[in-house]
């Protein structure tokens, strides 16, 4: 068995573009919705050094999106920065979104990064407060990937999911947060498999544990030791996968804090035994089949 540490804090070289990556995103546009913050913000800063010329962000908050745009802009003046203030629950929002793209710049990159994280026991739960975070994180993923898909038309494109590294565990307090990220990671081998065909590769990750974000800060008590990274290391990780190299990880899951060049070398094993999906653990005794069915022709 392969061990892969969780040992990596910060934006390295290997994935940063200022080190192996720098060009990465050379002329490319993105689309990152929760923008205005956090790791919407470092995704798109870096994406900017990277090379990117036009960067779409979304959020809720007009003034963060601001604050974003003039930060990126600044930093990198070949890029520009679209800002759109949308809710990605509303399929009108999602329209209005898709409208403000800058014309001719159909998104190289759609980066799903809005999301939201309740804290309670399911006893005690409020359910429009526990529905919202599948309304968030689940239905917001598909509505904006639904009209990218529709605005690629078969052509290549790439998607790349945020997700949570509980999203495959099950604890107390979580279960309105790490069961939509779970489907995330579903729909994410969804989208795979229904367009992978036509050149568009889509992938999820775990963005790291971050204390200085606004869902880092809301992470419950028992969380709190193990928040070690910083929005950095998520956007680098973004930046890698988006780019062809990181095409073994399609339909997958990955963590931030992985050593991405270490990962790579397990590259042959993740495809042939088709590691990194959600499956249902049926182990070495059990088996399923249908019975009753009408005998094949």
């Amino acid at each position: 068995m392969t061990t892969i540490k969780r040992d990596h804090h910060d934006i390295y070289p290997f994935i940063s573009p200022k080190g192996r990556l720098a060009g990465a995103a050379k002329g490319k546009s993105l689309l990152v919705t929760g923008g205005g913050k956090g790791v919407g913000k470092a995704i798109s800063q870096q994406f900017a050094l990277a090379g990117a010329t036009h960067i779409t962000i979304t959020g809720r908050e007009q003034k963060a999106l601001d604050a974003t745009k003039d930060e990126v802009e600044a930093q990198s003046p070949g890029v520009s920065v679209t800002t759109v203030a949308a809710d990605v629950t509303t399929e009108e929002a999602v329209a209005a979104i898709f409208a403000a793209l800058p014309a001719g710049h159909v998104p190289d990159v759609l980066i799903n990064n809005a999301g939201i994280n309740a804290d309670f026991s399911i006893a005690d739960s409020d359910p429009a407060t526990w529905w919202r975070d599948w309304e968030v994180n689940v239905k917001g993923t598909y509505l904006v990937t639904r009209a990218y898909l529709r605005l690629l038309n078969g052509k290549p494109g790439t998607i790349i999911n945020v997700s949570t590294s509980i999203s495959n565990a099950v604890l107390p307090n979580m279960s309105s947060y790490a069961t939509s990220k779970h489907a995330v990671n579903r729909f994410t081998e969804s989208v795979q498999l229904e367009y992978g065909a036509q050149g568009v590769r889509c992938l999820a990750f775990h963005p790291g544990g971050i204390p200085t974000t606004g869902m880092g800060q809301r992470a419950p008590l028992q969380f709190k030791g193990s928040l070690l990274d910083t929005p950095e290391l998520a956007a680098g990780t973004a930046l890698y996968l988006s780019t062809p190299e990181a095409s073994y990880l399609n339909g997958r899951l990955v963590f931030a804090d992985w050593n991405m060049e270490e990962l790579e070398k397990l590259k042959d094993s993740i495809v042939k035994d088709d590691l990194l999906v959600s499956r249902i653990n049926w182990g070495p005794s059990i088996s399923t089949e249908i019975v009753g069915l009408p005998p094949s022709s």
